[in-house]
């Protein structure tokens, strides 16, 4: 099925939640879509586009996987008597709020089964479709512990384009996050991912820092760039292109999938010297604690 210039590809997957890598903060992730139509430049899930025998260059923005049994998948997980009610992460390999979710609504339905088997959860997203469900998200929050995370780059919207070419504008991502935090839900901004001499200059962070700062809100976290292998050759144009004095510091930088220790300590610094400077806040979302006798659910 064609949608414009992406082919959709309805799937029945087999199951929907799956155990998130050690050090990432949760032990679970969910990913309603594979593939995704933004078409960031940096995306490290390109290289799902592999187990397929797709071309995560090109196939990756333009071949979108839906799994349309998603909902039923979570409600049947979370039903089982031994989940132990740990947070999921949705959104950490594909934007679940991605343009076609507005055909398959499949995050209303899990925002939902989340609710009902009190498991708190985080959403990770570059767009601006999530204010559709911000009456749900509220409802929901009330009884488990919800985030919704906005990633961010960079403010400069000519830069953002470059980098996430069908996004929403960092700046309208702000004011969408602000929306969610006014109406209670817990929102704030991933600075994230920051790329080695394209988004990580000292006035680059404060800039970030600042708008965060403004539009009330607070950083959950930064994190520079992770250059997987499948992700080299998209990555690797456009820096051919755009910063061709880059290549060479990125082919010697990047040997394996984490820039070098003593860059990754000077950014740190430089993201504290930002946050200081600037009053950037650090996130940390409320816990709601379900009662003991509200886990044993059924259906």
């Amino acid at each position: 099925m064609m949608n414009g210039r992406v082919r959709i590809v309805e799937i029945q997957a087999k199951s929907i939640l799956n155990r998130a890598p050690e050090g990432m903060g949760f032990r679970w992730t969910l990913n309603p879509y594979r593939g995704c139509q933004h078409g960031c430049v940096y995306c490290y899930a390109r290289y799902t586009h592999t187990f397929l025998n797709l071309d995560p260059d090109k196939d990756f923005s333009q071949t979108v996987f839906v799994k349309t049994n998603a909902v039923t998948l979570l409600r049947r997980e979370l039903r089982r008597p031994r989940w132990r009610h740990e947070r999921v992460s949705v959104g950490t390999a594909t934007d679940p709020y991605q343009p076609i979710e507005g055909r398959y609504r499949l995050m209303p339905g899990l925002i939902q089964a989340f609710g009902d088997f009190y498991t708190p959860f985080s959403i990770v997203t570059k767009n601006t479709m999530v204010l559709r469900d911000m009456a749900l998200l509220r409802q929901v929050a009330q009884r488990v512990s919800v985030a919704v995370l906005f990633s961010i780059t960079t403010v400069d919207e000519a830069l953002a384009r470059e980098l996430e070419p069908d996004t929403p504008s960092p700046w309208q991502r702000l004011r969408v996050a602000q929306r969610l935090a006014q109406a209670g839900i817990p929102a704030a901004i991933a600075l994230a991912p920051i790329l080695p001499g394209v988004t990580d200059k000292p006035e680059q962070l404060r800039a970030v820092v600042a708008a965060v700062r403004d539009h009330g809100l607070s950083i959950a976290f930064y994190q520079p760039l992770r250059l997987y292998d499948d992700t080299r050759p998209t990555l690797f144009s456009y820096l051919a292109r755009r910063h061709p004095q880059l290549v060479a510091a990125y082919q010697r930088g990047y040997t394996r999938k984490d820039p070098p220790a003593a860059y990754r300590e000077s950014l740190r610094e430089r993201v504290e010297a930002a946050m200081r400077e600037e009053g950037g806040r650090w996130f940390r979302p409320p816990s709601v604690q379900p009662l003991q006798d509200r886990l044993n659910i059924e259906e």
